[in-house]
């Protein structure tokens, strides 16, 4: 099964990580990968609202990153996946499959700017045994001395809510519109990382861990279709649980998430 449009070879690669380990509410992200891509074949190649054809850009689906269970073991196992890779596009798969691919970017441009889309800080030192928890995905991003830009978090703990007070490597902003000014400003690489539960329950049910309030899909696509040109080297769309999402609605917007920001960056 692959993406909609998707051809045999190109700068771009989708890929999926069909991972979940490390969930601490409820599994099946795993399935995620595969049903983000069945739903694609529900969209046109064709975006009206940016004019353009999914058919123009360059890009390929390589498949799913087969990994171990461990979370060490599947770090290492996407970070070596990413040698080949020039431009990555990341269909989890829990939010801890984010990490390995921002290391291997910020490795390769030695400097990165993650734009965080989530309703969980994710900064978290360690969670159930692990430093590589979904739980901890952006303290793991922090360690690297990568810049985040946190926006739509509405749930962590005293210490994270602490930690994004105090470090100077951290960006809390409260809206998109407000996202809309500020990425423009930022002259590092972009990497956009979307856990499905920014949005809210109503419009993304098909999550692990779901949390109201939320953006809406209006708002989102509104804020991708007003934004500048930016320098985003690759993005994300973790936590989407296809058991969860009996209509399947949570999937259709992942797929079209995919579908719109490979036409607005890249075609």
């Amino acid at each position: 099964m692959k993406f909609l449009s998707s051809k045999k070879s190109g700068r771009i690669a989708i890929f999926g990580v069909p991972y979940d380990s490390t969930t601490c509410f409820r599994p099946g992200a795993r399935f995620g990968p595969n049903g983000i891509r069945f739903f694609s074949e529900n969209l046109e190649e064709y975006s009206l609202s940016l004019g353009k054809s999914l058919e123009d850009v360059d890009f390929y689906d390589a498949g799913n990153v087969e990994v171990p269970a461990d979370p060490e073991g599947m770090v290492e196992s996407v970070y070596s996946f990413l040698r080949g890779i020039d431009v990555p596009v990341l269909l989890g798969g829990e939010h801890s499959v984010t990490f390995p691919v921002v290391k291997a970017l910020h490795e390769r441009y030695g400097n990165l700017t993650v734009v965080h889309f989530d309703a969980h800080a994710d900064l978290r030192e360690s969670y159930s045994g692990t430093p590589y928890s979904h739980a901890c995905v952006m303290r793991r991003v922090l360690d690297l001395g990568v810049s985040i830009v946190q926006v739509g978090i509405r749930s962590a703990t005293k210490d994270e809510a602490e930690l994004r007070r105090q470090s100077p490597n951290i960006t809390v902003v409260n809206s998109l519109s407000e996202l809309l000014f500020l990425l423009p400003r930022v002259d590092t690489p972009l990497y956009f990382s979307i856990d499905i539960d920014f949005f809210d329950p109503a419009y993304a049910p098909g999550t692990g861990t779901p949390e109201p309030p939320g953006a809406s899909p209006v708002e989102f696509f509104d804020f991708i279709y007003k934004l500048p040109a930016v320098n985003v080297v690759g993005f994300d769309v973790v936590e989407v649980s296809p058991p969860y999402d009996p209509s399947g609605i949570t999937q259709m917007l992942a797929a079209k998430i995919v579908r719109e920001l490979l036409i607005k960056f890249w075609g």
